[in-house]
């Protein structure tokens, strides 16, 4: 099945490095303007603009800078990227932080930095674009939550919570939405070493065993599943999908 994207603009949250930017960069092969925001990463989020240009001279790419936890920003965001691409059709809430967090050493700043980035940024960019999609009459959001938002992992207390709380904001809006705008949640297992993601420094052998299907996965199949899920059938919503090779069920 070959999906086009043709004729949408999509909204990709942290899409300037690892993930996002994969997300980005199927998107704009599936035939879509795209619209990435960054809120440190300026110079990726440039050279992920002038990548998606290289790939597709004749559409539209922006980079916009953005605390997605900052209601006057969000805001800011929208106004700039309906001025800049007019009609937005698609968000995808791929920012986030993970951060290693054991018990003992846990803070209120820790469990505020994590709702704050994962879970409060994503619900007022759900708010302001799904606003935007029920106006305009058509829409889609895919969130990005994790499979620890859906069994928890020892040291990452704050972390866990926020991406629980994603997949509760995708079946809640998929309900609220319905049946104008999708809303559905992709929940990635183990994509990047630990190294990448500052993890529990266990070697990739390890990890590996850890999931039925033997491997890790790769950001391009997060993002294909969000290519899938954004231009595929339009009687998925509401949908929480492990993307993780079975690793859930262990």
């Amino acid at each position: 099945m070959i999906i086009s994207l043709r004729d949408h603009t999509i909204m990709v949250t942290g899409g300037a490095v690892r993930v996002g930017r994969a997300i980005a960069l199927a998107c704009a092969e599936a035939g879509a303007n795209v619209a990435i925001t960054y809120n440190h990463s300026q110079d990726e989020a440039q050279a992920t603009v002038e990548e998606l240009q290289r790939l597709a001279p004749e559409r539209k790419f922006a980079a916009l800078p953005v605390d997605v936890a900052a209601a006057a920003d969000v805001d800011r965001l929208a106004q700039g990227v309906q001025q800049t691409f007019g009609k937005v059709t698609a968000l995808v809430n791929n920012a986030a932080i993970f951060r290693r967090t054991p018990f003992a050493q846990m803070t209120e700043a820790d469990f505020d930095d994590h709702i704050n980035a994962n879970l409060k940024g994503p619900y007022l960019l759900c708010k302001r674009f799904g606003d935007m999609f029920l106006e305009q009459g058509t829409g889609t959001i895919v969130n990005i939550a994790d499979i620890y938002g859906l069994q928890p992992l020892k040291n990452y207390i704050p972390y866990c919570i926020s991406k629980a709380g994603i997949v509760m904001l995708t079946e809640s809006l998929a309900l609220a939405l319905a049946p104008t705008v999708r809303v559905n949640c992709i929940c990635p297992g183990t994509i990047l070493l630990p190294s990448q993601t500052q993890g529990e420094n266990d070697d990739e052998a390890t990890l590996k065993r850890r999931i039925p299907a033997g491997r890790l996965g790769t950001p391009e199949e997060i993002a294909a599943t969000v290519v899938f899920l954004i231009g595929g059938p339009t009687f998925i919503t509401g949908a929480v999908l492990p993307v993780d090779g079975a690793q859930h069920l262990r």
